[in-house]
């Protein structure tokens, strides 16, 4: 055992705290595989399990922690091989896998007392790790059965850990909290007042009305006067104590950029050596202050970034030279503060991303043609930017990490070519997870809100602005056609709009892949509001990001700009059937049938803005059901669906003796005449297009044929 050097101290006591949490992390995991016998669960949470492997691995080399190091990465390999091959891990490899948590542990307790692990430390679990990838690989089954090595406990006195007293981060979020909390009491006051002077008006109004009441009210009145002039200084003294407060702590929770950025210069120097490249780093923007809670969260990010960039983006030297670039490559890590969030731009000068690769990575890219989109999914799970896969790279791990990480923070990743050569990741965070400036909206009668610094601007949308691109429902704006969602839609509740024939309110957000326009019921308005963790049973809902407390103390969830955009942009989403709107008796009802979810909602919203009533259906077979049961004016069909064509439903709409007069309009994708006379002759009584559809031609149409 050594003692750390000095200069390591301060990141050796921040990994120490990694160590610790990431092994009660995989201990967790382990006992949750252990326990479940859902198939899916299993698999979801070997998942899990990897990423926390592969980014202790990371953290441990920054380190030199080598065997902390090596046990991460063989574990990894074990891993890799059951979630590749879909496998659940069995009893013997959970016991082999708890031994290794247990070694891990038993790292961090050295590193408590201030000892380091040696590089030979948890060598037997290594040992048993090896063989059983090898066992694994060699049967083609990962279920090797070995029984997990004896490791060694190392005993902890509570002298040895409780020498020094710190305040703990979850106290400062505390006390951050609670300041949050007394200003936001402070508009409860100021609405007191407001009341106060509003009683006030009424007083003196019953005052000049009723002069029976006079001397009471004036009575009242002055009374309310005092309560009101009251309140507002009260309002001002509790504001500056409070806003004081608020300062203080938020100072005392911030840190310089520049801590997020430790040890990463070692990490582009050992992977540059160790791959006979040349590479630097630059930092700016480190003098920066923000959120310690979310400087520790960018620490992992920035790691995989930077790891990125030296592994798939910095080229060696000789090939640099035949470039006509410095042999020596730069990693440039850059923070700049936009209004009320930090951008963090990690950027090399290397060869940039490989697009032809990347279309090849994943039989969902082949069909991507636009390279903005898919530069922008390299961020999904098993995406790999690399070849061939290394201990350091190759298994489309580490963006995805990247991603979710960013996400958990209320902020957004996104990817970019440099025009002199290299890649560009932008990070854009929040400077504070505490408060946030939101937008209230309505959505099914519940109350959402969204993050304010990612709002463009909030439109109303008439029906005929809707359109279909591509199978996507898009919406006319001044600046152009853009994605849509609607909020209702998405979440599964029933819209609370009223008059359909007015237009709807939408607000338009920023996004990775552009804005995206988010269709609500009604915008309440705008306010700063305390952010809460959704806590354990909803951190895995990408729908949300915290939870506000609203004014009247209720709680409104905050939604995931970025899930958001990612649902707008689905070319085809997964089969659903949206909630039908409450049918009044005098209006013509339409039963809307696509396997399309969003061509669905974007036809029931430009009949619901003309007036008619809508029943939705995702197929021919549930669509002619609905129809015998429930009826309906007229049927518009898509012609390509599962379980009975428009085609079919057609015919057996025709050959009903209930409804072989009810018109039929065919909206589909095919564009040959022969599938038009076929329609026709089916007893079809309009056949559009959809890359022809407009929504006023459509709607002309309709009343056509009724």
């Amino acid at each position: 055992m050594t003692k750390p050097d000095e200069f390591d101290r301060e990141l050796l006591q921040m990994f120490t705290e990694e160590v610790r949490e990431r092994a009660s992390d995989m201990e967790q995991a382990l006992l949750a595989i252990e326990d479940t016998g859902e198939a899916v669960e299993k698999l979801r949470l070997q998942e899990q399990l990897l990423r926390t492997a592969h980014s202790l691995k990371g953290a441990a080399g920054l380190l030199q922690v080598r065997g902390v190091e090596a046990i991460c990465h063989w574990m990894e390999e074990i891993l890799s091989l059951t979630v590749n091959e879909r496998l659940a891990l069995e009893k013997p490899q959970l016991d082999l896998l708890l031994s290794a948590a247990d070694a891990i542990q038993d790292a961090a307790r050295l590193l408590e007392i201030g000892e380091m692990p040696s590089p030979a430390h948890g060598e037997s679990v290594v040992d048993a790790l090896k063989a059983a990838v090898a066992g694994g690989a060699d049967h083609g089954s990962g279920k090797p059965n070995l029984r997990p090595p004896q490791t060694r406990q190392v005993p902890v006195r509570t002298s040895d850990t409780d020498g020094s007293m710190r305040v703990s981060a979850d106290r400062l979020d505390t006390l951050l909290y609670r300041s949050g909390e007394l200003l936001s009491f402070n508009a409860i006051m100021r609405r007191h007042a407001e009341e106060a002077s509003l009683l006030r008006e009424q007083a003196r109004k019953l005052r000049r009305v009723s002069p029976e009441f006079a001397a009471h009210a004036a009575g009242i009145e002055s009374g309310l006067r005092q309560l009101a002039t009251s309140l507002r200084g009260d309002m001002r003294l509790m504001h500056s104590a409070a806003t004081a407060l608020d300062h203080e702590v938020r100072h005392a929770r911030t840190q310089p950029f520049a801590q997020a950025c430790k040890g990463l210069d070692r990490v582009v120097r050992d992977m540059a050596a160790g791959s006979g490249k040349l590479a630097e780093l630059e930092i700016k923007g480190g003098e920066i202050e923000i959120d310690r809670s979310i400087l520790s969260s960018l620490q992992d990010s920035l790691r995989h970034l930077v790891r990125n960039a030296v592994a798939h983006g910095i080229q060696s030297p000789e090939e640099r030279r035949k470039a006509g670039k410095p042999e020596r490559g730069r990693v440039l890590i850059a923070a700049v503060i936009s209004g009320d969030r930090m951008q963090v731009r990690v950027e090399d000068d290397g060869r940039g991303l490989d697009v032809a690769r990347l279309s090849k990575a994943g039989p969902d890219l082949k069909e991507v043609k636009d390279e903005a989109e898919l530069l922008r999914r390299v961020f999904e799970p098993g995406v790999s930017t690399s070849a061939k896969v290394t201990s350091l790279s190759g298994r489309g791990i580490g963006l995805d990490i990247v991603k979710r990480n960013i996400e958990t923070l209320r902020g957004t990743a996104e990817v970019s070519q440099v025009s002199t050569g290299g890649a560009a990741f932008t990070l854009t965070v929040p400077l504070t997870l505490a408060t946030v400036r939101a937008l209230e909206v309505i959505a099914g009668e519940h109350v959402f809100t969204i993050d304010t610094a990612s709002i463009q601007r909030v439109i109303r949308i008439d029906a005929p602005d809707f359109a279909i691109s591509e199978d996507r429902g898009i919406v006319t704006t001044p600046t152009g056609p853009i994605p849509f969602l609607d909020l209702a839609n998405w979440l599964g509740l029933r819209s609370g709009r009223g008059d359909t024939g007015q237009a709807v309110p939408a607000v338009v957000v920023d996004a990775p892949g552009g804005p995206v326009a988010v269709l609500v019921d009604a915008v309440a308005g705008e306010q700063e509001l305390l952010a809460r963790p959704l806590g354990p049973r909803l951190a895995k809902v990408r729908r949300y990001s915290a939870g506000m407390v609203l004014a009247n103390g209720r709680i409104a969830l905050l939604l995931n700009v970025a899930a958001l955009a990612e649902a707008a942009a689905e070319a085809r989403p997964p089969d659903g059937t949206a909630v039908p709107e409450p049918v009044p008796a005098a209006r013509r009802k339409v039963l809307v049938v696509d396997d399309s979810k969003y061509v669905r909602t974007l036809v029931r919203l430009i009949l619901e803005g003309a007036g008619y009533d809508v029943a939705i259906a995702s197929n021919g077979k549930e669509a002619f059901e609905q129809l015998l049961e429930d009826g309906a004016d007229m049927v518009v069909a898509d012609v390509d669906m599962p379980s009975m064509n428009g085609f079919e439903l057609t015919e057996a709409i025709r050959q009903s003796e209930r409804f072989t007069d009810t018109p039929v309009v065919l909206v589909t994708g095919r564009e040959t005449l022969e599938d038009k006379v076929r329609g026709l002759r089916a007893g079809a009584n309009a056949y559009l297009r959809k890359d022809q559809f407009d929504a006023q031609h459509f709607l002309e149409t309709m009343r056509r044929v009724v």
